[in-house]
């Protein structure tokens, strides 16, 4: 996972303002996975329906367990959205 987008459920409805949902997301986030430190930013559009976006920086993305958790998060904190997951899935190294 590199990116999550936030978006409303309904045509209509708008995201409230993410920043301080969004920290505790990414503090709750990091009790976890302290790995991750650095490695995850947000974004809001401004104007309705103000969508919102996780994305990954200065890292390579993000391990299944800690994409299904913070996707749990962001799930619980923006009760009203939906989220999307973009970015190539994660594949063990094969052996060769």
């Amino acid at each position: 996972m590199r990116t999550y987008w936030l978006r409303p459920r309904r045509s209509l409805a708008s995201l409230p303002p993410a920043g301080p949902r969004v920290r505790a997301v990414l503090e709750a986030f990091l009790e976890r996975f302290p790995e991750y430190a650095g490695c995850l930013t947000y974004s809001q559009s401004p104007r309705r329906p103000r969508y919102l976006f996780v994305y990954v920086v200065h890292c390579a993305g993000l391990f299944p367990e800690a994409a299904l958790y913070l996707e749990h998060l962001l799930s619980a904190a923006f009760p009203g959205s939906r989220v999307l997951a973009y970015g190539r899935p994660f594949r063990e190294p094969s052996e060769g």
